[in-house]
C-alpha cells in the first residue's frame, strides 16, 4: 500500500509532465518532426503524422493523471511510452547516433534537446517504474491541510530536481562534444 499522498504526486507530477511534454511538441512544430525523422525508426510517409499523434497522446495522458480517470490504464500506458521512448534511444545510441536531440526538451522551441544519451534510457525507465507504483492500492485515508502543503512543496522539488538532472546531462553532453572536438 502506498499512502494517498504519494499517489498524488506521483499523478501530479505525471499529468505536468505530459501537458509539457505535449506543448513541447506543438510548439516545436516543424523541428520535432524533423527530430523524429533522425530517429530513422519509421517509414519517412509516417513521420509527420506520428509527429502529430504523440503530443495528442501525451496530452491524453496528462489529462488522465491529471483528472483520474481511466486511471487503471494511465500508469501502464504511461510506462509502455516511456518504454518506448526508451527503446527508440537505445537503437538510435546503438546505431552511433548520439549527435540527435532526443526531442524530449521541455523549453518549447528552444532548440535545446539533450543529444542522446544512455542516461536519457535509464530516466525513461526510471520514471517508467515510478508510473507503475501508482497502481499499487492506496490506504484509505483523506488528504489534510499539511498534506496539501507537502504536495506542492514536493511538486516543487520534483520540478527543480528534474530540471536540474536535465541540465547535467545537458552539460555533460557538451563537455563531451568538446573534449572529443579537442582530442
Amino acid at each position: 500500500m502506498i499512502d494517498p499522498l504519494v499517489g498524488k504526486a506521483i499523478a501530479t507530477a505525471f499529468a505536468l509532465l505530459w501537458l509539457l511534454a505535449a506543448w513541447h511538441k506543438v510548439s516545436a512544430g516543424e523541428r520535432f518532426v524533423a527530430t523524429l525523422g533522425e530517429y530513422r525508426l519509421l517509414p519517412a510517409a509516417w513521420t509527420r503524422p506520428v509527429a502529430r499523434l504523440l503530443p495528442f497522446i501525451e496530452a491524453v495522458l496528462g489529462l488522465g493523471w491529471l483528472t483520474g480517470l481511466a486511471s487503471g490504464w494511465i500508469a501502464p500506458l504511461t510506462s509502455a511510452l516511456l518504454g518506448a521512448y526508451a527503446v527508440a534511444i537505445a537503437i538510435n545510441l546503438v546505431r552511433g547516433r548520439v549527435h540527435i536531440g532526443c526531442g524530449c526538451g521541455l523549453g518549447g522551441a528552444s532548440g535545446d534537446d539533450q543529444p542522446l544519451s544512455w542516461w536519457l534510457v535509464a530516466r525513461n525507465l526510471a520514471l517508467g517504474a515510478v508510473a507503475m507504483t501508482a497502481m499499487l492500492p492506496a490506504s484509505q485515508r483523506e488528504l489534510g491541510l499539511l498534506d496539501w502543503v507537502t504536495l506542492v512543496l514536493a511538486l516543487l522539488a520534483s520540478v527543480a530536481l528534474y530540471t536540474g538532472a536535465s541540465q547535467i546531462l545537458r552539460n555533460g553532453a557538451a563537455i563531451a562534444s568538446w573534449r572529443k572536438s579537442r582530442g
